[in-house]
């Protein structure tokens, strides 16, 4: 009886006659002992009452054919769901940045006026030390005192490859070498007649001395080396120094500070026009350059680049040759980064923020400074000793000339290194580019510079000599805006689950009430049904 009040608990046994109560009793039974059979039962239920399209077709007492079909059309609709799904997990994971452009252009004079680091092709000045004097005399075996040879082994570093054996015998070298480099420098009156920018006439004020691969430069709105380089850096004399604070005016991650005004440094880009950019008259000198060590090319090289990277000129520039006025037309592309982006590792976003990725010679990350840093670290490596221009502490050597073949091995090596990695898909230096970044398109013309002649015509007597040649550079913007670019995320949480959503409701008519309504069936439902009908499948 107490089988049949858990079936029926609502018919008293009363209202049933013996036999009746029999049947339902063993009919009662077999429900109860038939797992199997209470699990249709209890999922024909959930099909009843669920909102997933489809599925009550399957669970209903209905044909086989309408079954199958309408068990097919579920799988497909599923293996569609899971496929779509699936991709947009893949573009989570691999590319959860976009790069788009930004809603408004940024301002000129929001950024700031880009380095420009100008390097002579002779690399000393010949009235300071005759390197071809003493190079004949030590190829002929004549006597050499050991001033003069100690300075011509320390300038050999900055020239061109010769057939002289003697060059290859120092090892290494150690401070005296930057010594040399100064006692021989071309002074920058003998370069630079007249710079001029936003009402700043005066060279000495507008550049700064830098030793950079391409020997002694001069840099124009460049950070000092109190920005640039950590402390243990060793910096000689007067080499990379700026008298003004960066952080006073400047943020690499957020610009200009606010009410900092028009004097700032580094300098801002006012405006655009040849008037508002920076204008340099060069005068060279034949009689001060030296053909053997700086070969067939005369004039000078340029690179535009951003203020707070080290500039190197052997790979990236343009010519300023003699007799010739150039004009460079910029543009600038600004890149930001929301910073939503610091959730997502580096090698997701795929590049560093400036306090992400530390270095051991520079302040501020760059991809520049970084892959810089690489090359020093691996030369050190390989040779024991590093190149006069890249960083280093006060305890590391200079390689001389006998590592000669040792640094371009270490060079070529490290190509090599970077290309097999880059295939491979990884970074052997670790050097992605920044999120933040500036860069510079340049556009150059030029044209026959008469300087001589106009000179000549006012009856000026300051022409120079017949071996002296004039140029005229202008670098200026061409736009009153800069083209913004902007990294966000591509997929956010809440687009993930958007999309998720989206589709499972698409192909199935999941929804969030669906889930709850099929965790309801697997967990309270069955502990009621058991409380209240004696069995988990309900009644």
């Amino acid at each position: 009886m107490n089988l049949v009040r858990q079936c029926f608990p609502r018919m008293t046994v009363y209202e049933m006659n013996e036999r009746e109560t029999k049947e339902i009793a063993t009919s009662c039974t077999k429900s109860e002992e038939g797992f199997w059979h209470n699990l249709r039962k209890y999922l024909r239920e959930y099909a009843e009452v669920t909102g997933i399209h489809g599925f009550r077709y399957v669970a209903e007492k209905r044909s086989t054919p309408e079954k199958i079909i309408w068990s097919l059309l579920l799988i497909f609709s599923l293996c569609g769901c899971i496929y779509m799904i699936a991709e947009i997990v893949y573009k989570y994971e691999n590319s959860p940045v976009v790069v788009s452009f930004a809603t408004e252009d940024t301002p000129l004079y929001q950024i700031p006026f880009p380095a420009v680091t100008i390097c002579p092709e002779g690399k000393y000045s010949k009235k300071a030390f005759n390197y071809s004097d003493v190079y004949y005399r030590l190829k002929y075996q004549k006597s050499v005192d050991k001033t003069n040879l100690t300075m011509f082994h320390h300038l050999s570093l900055l020239c061109e490859e010769t057939d002289l054996d003697v060059r290859f015998e120092n090892v290494t070298l150690d401070n005296q070498f930057f010594k040399t480099i100064s006692e021989t420098k071309i002074n920058l009156t003998d370069m630079f007649t007249v710079c001029s920018y936003n009402g700043e006439y005066q060279c000495e004020k507008l550049f700064t001395p830098v030793i950079i691969d391409e020997g002694l430069c001069y840099s124009f709105n460049i950070f000092g080396r109190e920005d640039i380089f950590k402390d243990h850096m060793y910096n000689y004399e007067q080499y990379y120094h700026v008298p003004q604070k960066i952080a006073d005016f400047f943020d690499m991650e957020t610009g200009y500070k606010e009410n900092v005004g028009v004097d700032t440094y580094p300098r801002r880009a006012l405006m655009s026009g040849v008037g508002n950019g920076l204008t340099i008259f060069f005068k060279f000198d034949e009689e001060i350059d030296d053909p053997l060590c700086t070969g067939p090319l005369q004039g000078f090289r340029v690179l535009i680049h951003s203020p707070w990277d080290v500039p190197l000129l052997k790979t990236h520039y343009f010519r300023m040759p003699s007799n010739k006025v150039v004009a460079a037309a910029m543009e600038a592309e600004l890149v930001q980064t929301s910073e939503d982006l610091r959730k997502f590792k580096p090698k997701k976003r795929k590049c560093y923020m400036h306090d992400e990725r530390p270095l051991k010679y520079f302040k501020m990350y760059t991809q520049s400074n970084c892959l810089l840093e690489c090359r020093t670290n691996h030369t050190l490596k390989k040779c024991g000793c590093v190149q006069y221009f890249m960083p280093r502490d006060n305890t590391t050597r200079i390689c001389g000339n006998r590592f000669a073949a040792c640094v371009l091995y270490a060079e070529h090596s490290l190509i090599k290194i970077q290309m097999e990695a880059n295939v491979r898909g990884y970074h052997f230096c670790d050097c992605q580019p920044a999120c933040s970044n500036l860069k510079f398109s340049i556009e150059t013309s030029q044209d026959e510079y008469y300087e001589k002649e106009f000179l000549e015509s006012l009856k000026r007597t300051d022409t120079g000599s017949s071996s002296t040649a004039w140029s005229l550079l202008h670098i200026y913007f061409k736009e009153e805006q800069v083209t913004t670019m902007e990294r966000n995320e591509l997929y956010g949480i809440s687009d993930l689950i958007s999309n998720f959503g989206g589709l499972l409701g698409l192909f199935t008519g999941f929804s969030l009430l669906s889930t709850f309504e099929l965790l309801y069936f697997c967990s309270l439902r069955i502990f009621c049904n058991k409380k209240i009908y004696g069995k988990w499948s309900g009644p």
